[in-house]
């Protein structure tokens, strides 16, 4: 009688276990921005709102993940103008001055990063892994259009 009462409790466990962490993924499932960046307590979302420009992140029910964001560069672009002309008596062409210059330009780039995510440590940990890192994010909240990851130092407000 024990046995079967200790094996029904382990049984229920686990079955509310499965409904949390399919609720926990619908949760998570969805486009993401960044809402507040806060590090060691201080907040910093006008410097990551401009680094990372656009910032959308993307959770997939099939555990899939994309980052995107655009970040603004300068690049500097080089001409060179030659002016020449044809000697026909000596049947060569001259050069008669060569001019290069350069121009400063703004242009955007495209970022993007996908990869796999998985819940880890009884739904407490979302886990980020992709071609560059491995990131564990702690689960301090979350919500149908909210959900507040940490990660060493930073946290990471995201808003639907």
């Amino acid at each position: 009688m024990k046995k079967t009462a200790f094996l029904l409790t382990i049984a229920i466990a686990l079955f509310i276990m499965g409904c949390n962490e399919k609720s926990l993924i619908n949760d998570i499932t969805g486009n993401w921005h960044v809402s507040k960046y806060v590090v060691d307590g201080h907040d910093r979302t006008r410097w990551f709102d401009t680094t990372y420009t656009g910032f959308k992140w993307e959770f997939t029910s099939d555990k899939k993940y994309t980052k995107r964001w655009t970040t603004n560069q300068i690049g500097t672009v080089y001409t060179v103008d030659t002016v020449r002309h044809f000697d026909s008596t000596a049947m060569v062409d001259v050069i008669d001055s060569i001019t290069s210059t350069s121009a400063i330009v703004p242009y955007i780039y495209n970022n993007y990063v996908r990869g796999d995510w998985v819940l880890t440590n009884g739904n407490k940990y979302l886990e980020a892994r992709d071609s560059i890192k491995n990131s564990q994010f702690e689960i301090k909240d979350h919500a149908a259009k909210n959900l507040h990851l940490f990660e060493g130092n930073e946290d990471y407000y995201l808003s639907q």
